[in-house]
């Protein structure tokens, strides 16, 4: 198992949209924002090819400037 932090940096604007199209997303789970446009999320994969399938996803999710893995574990 794939845990990656990552820190999504989008237009504040359509946060809460922005928000909610991706925490529907599998394996995918937010923690909170702020009113300058930051989200704080988790990522959950079986393996690091489907974390960065995930980054991209996220990356095209409109509004979205940007989408930073800050941490990543692998867990047996």
């Amino acid at each position: 198992m794939n845990i990656s932090g990552v820190l999504v940096k989008a237009y504040p604007e359509n946060i809460n949209t922005i928000e909610k199209v991706i925490s529907q997303m599998d394996g995918v789970e937010v923690h909170g924002n702020n009113e300058d446009g930051r989200i704080v999320i988790t990522v959950e994969q079986e393996s690091a090819n489907n974390i960065s399938d995930t980054l991209v996803e996220i990356q095209d999710v409109p509004g979205v400037l940007s989408a930073a893995m800050i941490y990543h574990q692998f867990e047996d």
